[in-house]
């Protein structure tokens, strides 16, 4: 999983102002996603955006259905008070 964490960062760290990772069980397994503030560029100039990335399983063996996606956005957004959610689909 370090890896990926690792690979992820190469690739969308910089572009970041700031993130964490953590992990969310759901269903008795371990979810792992990303929570952080992205700048975004609109009409009425530039802000902070917050996100959040779900990247998948800590066993990816078994991906995530559309049933599951919903669920889990609705547990993410009541967590973390925003309606950005996204699932990685790398």
């Amino acid at each position: 999983m370090q890896g990926f964490k690792d690979m992820w960062e190469d690739w969308y760290g910089d572009l970041l102002s700031t993130y964490e990772w953590h992990e969310l069980e759901y269903k008795g397994r371990e979810i792992l996603y990303v929570h952080g503030i992205s700048p975004y560029t609109g009409d009425d100039g530039d802000f902070p955006a917050p996100f959040v990335q779900v990247m998948g399983h800590l066993d990816p063996e078994t991906p995530i259905s559309e049933e599951e996606q919903r669920e889990i956005t609705e547990l993410l957004k009541s967590r973390h008070g925003i309606d950005s959610i996204s699932f990685w689909a790398g």
